[in-house]
């Protein structure tokens, strides 16, 4: 029964019906019908609220891919004149950048794809990082080398994130074939370990997407231990490293940035819209247009993150130590000249005084 009608015929109505309909607050219903749009809009109705800047994000995207592709084409060339014997890892260390620029840019055109690219940007992160152990046993000359030249010195182990446990008391092994073989099994549960929590990610986000949101503040926390571990004994193989006199840490420093951006700068923008309440500038959920704006990011810092790695990996591994020794060499001699002179006049000085004696 229409109650407005009956109310207008004589028959009384419900106190909070009227004929007229109430004032509503415009930017209460704007934020209202903004998070009402889906978490997942299709290609179409996405298309179609980009309008012209789909075709400006998606051109310049493709032109910087293609950019990070050439890189890495020139970078590996350069890098195989180094290191011949580890052509693989340096392969697959190095592709980490153009394959994450490349589920950015995906994730972009298609935001339903968001936690596939999510997990294909990450799984390429944690294979590099094992790739890159095998980089940092060949900088040594191999892991006879690194036990003969450690001289029997023992493992760093309070480095982070334990040195952050004030409480944590670890054992110092001895730098060992037998504990340069745990360091591997260490960085190599990373791959084989995120692999399979992503799976099982992808298996609820396939049946429900709130079953995935629900269920995947409890999958996190073993996320976060398997990485802190893996990053835990790439440090230590960095610092065991670097005892011997080599120098992989600005190598490192370049992967571990790309792993920060998959997983700090990705988490973040994930909670940013739960935590800030966002403007709606778009017909879209604020979730992707932040997922939008954060991809577009990512893009650009692979691109800085690859011309960083050319500019490591173009060089012989410890040149920038070699060119310290000759600093330091140079400096030396000048002094060692300089205090010559200094005799050699003071000499003279003494001789033409005896003389006019």
């Amino acid at each position: 029964m229409d109650l407005l009608s009956a109310a207008s015929n004589g028959v009384a109505a419900a106190r909070h019906l009227s004929s007229a309909p109430p004032e509503v607050n415009n930017a209460i219903n704007t934020t209202l019908l903004c998070h009402s749009y889906t978490l997942q809009p299709d290609f179409a109705s996405y298309f179609a609220v980009l309008k012209g800047n789909a075709w400006v994000i998606w051109s310049c995207g493709m032109l910087v891919l293609l950019m990070l592709c050439v890189l890495y084409i020139v970078t590996l060339r350069s890098a195989l004149r180094y290191w011949k014997e580890s052509c693989s890892s340096v392969a697959v260390v190095l592709a980490v950048y153009p394959v994450v620029a490349a589920a950015g840019l995906v994730s972009t055109v298609l935001p339903r794809v968001r936690i596939l690219s999510e997990a294909v940007a990450q799984e390429a992160v944690m294979i590099a990082m094992y790739h890159f152990y095998f980089l940092i046993i060949a900088e040594c000359g191999g892991t006879n080398q690194l036990v003969r030249k450690s001289e029997e010195s023992h493992l760093e182990t309070r480095v982070l994130p334990c040195c952050c446990w004030p409480c944590c008391v670890l054992p110092r092994p001895r730098v060992q074939q037998k504990s340069l073989t745990w360091l591997r099994y260490l960085v190599l549960q990373m791959p084989v370990i995120q692999g399979i929590l992503y799976l099982i990610v992808l298996v609820l986000w396939a049946e429900d997407m709130m079953l995935y949101l629900n269920s995947f503040i409890y999958i996190q926390p073993f996320i976060a231990v398997s990485i802190l571990s893996g990053v835990w004994g790439i440090i230590m193989c960095v610092r065991a490293a670097e005892a011997t006199g080599a120098k992989p840490r600005p190598r490192f420093l370049a992967l571990q940035l790309a792993l920060l951006i998959v997983k700090l700068q990705c988490g973040f923008a994930k909670v940013l819209p739960d935590l800030v309440t966002l403007p709606c500038i778009m017909a879209l959920h604020p979730s992707v247009f932040v997922n939008l704006i954060q991809n577009i990011v990512m893009v650009l810092e692979m691109l800085l993150l690859s011309i960083l790695a050319w500019r490591l990996y173009r060089v012989p591994p410890g040149k920038d130590a070699e060119k310290v020794q000759h600093v330091v060499i140079a400096v030396l001699e000048d002094s060692i000249s300089s205090l010559e002179k200094v005799n050699d006049i003071g000499n003279h000085k003494i001789y033409n005084s005896k003389n006019d004696i």
